[in-house]
């Protein structure tokens, strides 16, 4: 009798589980006490394209270049003087020299880690032989190159600021 009722068990089980998935399915669709519950076959209002007759119409739209709406001016209140002119050229002088001198070492050692042969043998009058690998060299010129650039960089960056002209520092 207990084999005969075990064996039932999942037979019930097996025909009870249809019979609650179906019950689950039969939810009500909406309720009237929702307000957010829309019926499905309204459809929500198109959305208004403006076209450039609508936007002379509205007035205060903002346009690039218009002479009216201008809040800023494009030339600085005072013109530079000629001292910080000066200094920032002497500046970006000696900045770009350097930066010159170090492209040419720079290509001198990338040419020599290639195998061509360089006027220089790594030896200079007054300093000796240098020692430092050329993978070291390389990499040691490649930072103070980039460290030269953003110096250059700054200083443009400053003229452009107290409203230098960049043909004032050539």
């Amino acid at each position: 009798m207990r084999t005969r009722f075990l064996a039932g068990v999942p037979l019930l089980l097996f025909l009870a589980v249809p019979c609650l998935a179906q019950s689950d399915q039969t939810l009500p669709a909406s309720s009237d006490t929702d307000p957010k519950a829309q019926p499905a076959n309204t459809v929500p209002p198109a959305k208004k394209v403006l076209t450039n007759d609508d936007l002379h119409k509205g007035g205060g739209v903002s346009v690039v270049g218009d002479k009216r709406n201008q809040n800023y001016h494009m030339s600085p209140a005072q013109p530079a003087d000629a001292a910080s002119i000066s200094r920032i050229r002497k500046s970006l002088e000696k900045l770009t020299s350097q930066l010159d001198d170090s492209n040419q070492k720079l290509t001198a050692l990338k040419n020599f880690r290639a195998g061509e042969q360089v006027k220089d043998g790594g030896r200079q009058i007054n300093k000796g032989v240098n020692r430092v690998p050329v993978d070291q060299q390389i990499a040691q010129l490649e930072t103070t190159k980039k460290k030269l650039e953003s110096q250059i960089d700054d200083l443009l960056d400053e003229a452009r600021k107290k409203g230098i002209d960049p043909g004032q520092l050539r």
